[in-house]
């Protein structure tokens, strides 16, 4: 059952926020006031700016390049929203948006994005398609097509296709067709066709362009390789 709680006439500023909500299959939309449903709610605190908390599944849709906001949520969706930030969630998805920060969930789906920043997921955070990419202490990390990536301390990194990226402090790592790479401290790390690596105590396999990386599953991209230039690599300690 849902309840509406308006606080006032449609503003013209506030229809221009207009946000579409997804809630258990059921679509609606809200751009004032206050939704109540299975215990959660929805929220505009001000024009364009909407709070989500403890709802089972939710997506939300648009808003005129508003923000969303949420929180203790079992599945949260944005898609093509301004910013977008989720706390303590299970299941996140982000399709679409200005800058993202996810904070203690469980796992994380972002393509499309600006900015994003994710910290302490217990399972995996993917990130396809981003400009700045920071993440930390997750479990998994597979991120693509980003410009400036700074993973650290995750299990598993994988990063395919990004501009410059830094991977620090992770178990393992696995990484092709990057341009400039750093690899800090990390246990196991094996680099495929990049511009640049520069390396800091840590081993890391340069792996031959026709030799797939370990955990990846990928066609070949003609049916004879060519051997791969010879890759810069510099050796930094202190």
């Amino acid at each position: 059952m849902v309840a509406v709680d308006p606080k006032a006439l449609p503003s013209a500023e506030a229809v221009n926020h207009q946000f579409t909500v997804v809630i258990d299959g059921a679509e609606t939309t809200i751009h004032e006031g206050v939704l109540r449903c299975n215990g959660g709610t929805l929220t505009v605190v001000s024009p364009g700016v909407l709070e989500v908390s403890r709802l089972q599944h939710v997506v939300v849709r648009g808003g005129g390049g508003g923000d969303v906001r949420f929180a203790r949520c079992s599945f949260a969706a944005a898609e093509a929203c301004g910013a977008v930030s989720f706390h303590r969630c299970d299941a996140v998805r982000v399709d679409g948006a200005g800058e993202v920060a996810v904070r203690r969930c469980k796992s994380a789906a972002v393509e499309r994005a600006g900015t994003v920043s994710i910290r302490r997921c217990k399972g995996a955070a993917r990130v396809h398609g981003a400009g700045e990419l920071r993440l930390g202490r997750c479990r998994e990390a597979d991120v693509g097509n980003c410009s400036d990536v700074a993973l650290g301390r995750c299990r598993e990194a994988r990063a395919d296709w990004c501009g410059s990226l830094g991977v620090a402090r992770c178990r393992s790592a696995d990484v092709s067709r990057c341009g400039a790479v750093r690899v800090d401290r990390c246990g196991d790390a094996n680099v495929a066709s990049c511009g640049s690596v520069m390396v800091r105590r840590g081993k890391v396999n340069m792996v031959e362009a026709h030799q797939p990386l370990q955990g990846w599953q990928e066609q070949p991209l003609c049916q004879k390789a060519e051997p791969a230039d010879p890759v810069p690599m510099e050796i930094m300690s202190k």
